[in-house]
């Protein structure tokens, strides 16, 4: 199986809707983590600034999306969490289909993500916010190398803080 990640297509802006709009991940994907991406997309644009889009693909096959973002900005929720400043990014992911989730996707994705990030200039550490009882998430990025450091109240609800440290990380 082979993990590829491309640059989201803005013609395939219904593909994504399609998924952030499926019921296994509408539960736990906030609509405002892709709505910048999606009404750029729709008004013919880049994505916006900070946020980059990918679309994942297995074995030649569009399954999901992953986006990784400036978590530095002025108005991130991500502002006092431990360790997060210049050089973090963010990291949200979703497999659309159905079919595809526990079954070690994600790990394989979140690990394939974030050793193309950690060799990039600048980028030091990696967070993410999944809802603590998304247990599948979780598990999938803390057997990708993640590790926890604690629970947080965010604007849009709870996180479980999960961290991987360019220092650390082995490819």
């Amino acid at each position: 199986m082979s993990i590829d990640l491309v640059p989201y297509p803005a013609d395939e802006v219904e593909t994504l809707v399609a998924w952030v709009a499926a019921p296994h991940v509408v539960r736990w994907w906030k609509p405002s983590w892709s709505a910048p991406v999606i009404d750029a997309f729709r008004a013919e644009d880049t994505a916006p600034s900070g946020i980059r889009p990918w679309r994942v693909d297995l074995d030649g096959h569009p399954i999901g999306y992953v986006q990784d973002y400036d978590v530095a900005q002025d108005d991130s929720p991500w502002a006092g969490v431990d360790d997060v400043g210049p050089g973090t990014r963010g990291v949200d992911l979703l497999i659309g289909d159905p079919g595809l989730i526990n079954r070690k996707h994600g790990r394989m994705i979140i690990r394939t993500l974030a050793t193309r990030l950690f060799t990039e200039h600048g980028v030091s550490r990696l967070v993410s916010g999944p809802h603590p009882d998304n247990w599948p998430a979780i598990i999938a990025f803390k057997r990708a190398g993640f590790r926890e450091r604690g629970r947080r109240q965010f604007p849009e609800g709870p996180a479980m803080i999960l961290t991987a440290a360019k220092a650390v990380w082995s490819a």
